[in-house]
């Protein structure tokens, strides 16, 4: 069953973009962008907790 949501939204990324995507092939894009925005959430979070533990480090030599 289609979501009407995702059927909009479907509708309005092939008229921009000019690409003739099915419903299944743009729910499949919608995943895969999901993938990528995680993956690189996940590395920004790991990136930021090792500055953090640099900075913590470069503290406790000065104390």
């Amino acid at each position: 069953m289609k979501d009407p949501e995702v059927e909009l939204r479907r509708r309005l990324h092939n008229l921009q973009t000019g690409h003739n995507l099915t419903y299944e092939e743009f729910c499949l894009y919608g995943i895969r962008n999901l993938y990528k925005a995680d993956k690189a959430a996940a590395k920004e979070f790991k990136t930021t907790i090792g500055i953090e533990r640099n900075v913590k480090n470069k503290i406790m030599r000065k104390l």
